[in-house]
């Protein structure tokens, strides 16, 4: 057996920004990686096929793998999308001069007012502020629901967003809160989540939902998807804190609403969960503040914040 002809050269590509470790076999085929270690592909080479008749030969249709340039390639595009996004350069957000919803949670026709008319005030500032960073802006579908059970979004939560663009918020969650506990902390909590929701739904129109969620395919243990998860859960309520920011002489921010807001976003964190996938009531308390404070979407970028920062 010729020796050369079993040397190996293994050249590793090491994305320590996203922790991925990709192989490459030379003279052989390109690993690239899974969640378990590294997935083998191997690229078809094109075999003409034999034409019946006098015509030129044609080549058999071939079907395009990634190679590992291609994957770090995409990777570093993606980040891109998440670290410097255009959302980021359009200044401070406008304020929408909307004033708190009048309408209280004793009702689910009330809840679903409330909510209708919160989500058009914040329509109203995203929308220019959106297509200004070059994006199509779209508004989300409102789905106020009952129970546990939803027709639009299959999760049980207080609030979630769909992948589809819909906002789906608990009433039942909102008439208890107001009815038994505290009725300014019932609407602060309102306030917060649906724009926290919204914020979902901003970053899946400038591309970093998806950006996130290819990323995350790459990354390998549980640790680095929960941090990814930090990173998406934690800016969502920065930009929540964004809106009322600038919009806080309209609102108003003010007085007792303010101080019960204040103790409502830092009593909100998943160390009492079953996983650490939102941030710590800590990390939302500052980053929810610091949207407030700035009242700019640069002040979210949370792809770029330490992981001591987000966790």
């Amino acid at each position: 057996m010729n020796a050369r002809a079993g040397l190996v050269t293994a050249v590793v590509v090491v994305l320590a920004a996203v922790g991925i470790v990709v192989v490459r076999q030379a003279g052989g085929s390109d690993d690239l990686p899974t969640a378990g270690g590294t997935l083998t592909t191997r690229t078809p080479t094109a075999t003409p096929t034999p034409s019946p008749t006098p015509e030129p030969p044609t080549p058999s249709p071939t079907r395009t793998t990634p190679t590992v340039d291609s994957v770090a390639q995409m990777l570093a595009a993606k980040q891109r999308v998440l670290a410097q996004n255009p959302l980021y350069r359009v200044g401070r957000l406008p304020a929408s001069r909307c004033k708190e919803p009048s309408v209280r949670p004793t009702s689910v026709a009330n809840v679903r007012r409330y909510y209708t008319e919160y989500i058009r005030c914040l329509d109203k500032v995203w929308k220019p502020v959106i297509e200004k960073a070059g994006f199509t802006f779209m508004p989300p579908r409102l789905e106020v629901f009952t129970g546990k059970t939803r027709t639009l979004c299959d999760v049980q939560d207080s609030a979630a967003y769909c992948g589809s663009g819909t906002i789906s918020m608990n009433a039942t969650f909102d008439i208890d809160n107001y009815r038994k506990y505290n009725k300014l902390w019932a609407r602060t909590t309102m306030a917060h989540l649906v724009a926290h929701e919204y914020g979902h739904h901003i970053q899946r129109l400038i591309g970093i939902s998806d950006a996130s969620a290819t990323r995350t395919s790459y990354l390998n243990g549980v640790d680095a998807h929960l941090l990814e998860s930090r990173r998406i859960e934690l800016q969502a309520s920065c930009l929540s804190g964004v809106y009322l920011g600038a919009d806080r002489t309209y609102f108003p921010v003010a007085g007792s609403w303010r101080q019960r807001w204040l103790w409502t976003i830092s009593h909100r964190g998943d160390e009492w969960g079953t996983q650490r996938d939102h941030g710590s009531s800590k990390s939302h308390s500052r980053w929810t503040r610091r949207g407030f404070d700035a009242g700019t979407p640069s002040a979210c970028n949370t792809f770029t914040a330490s992981a001591a920062s987000v966790a």
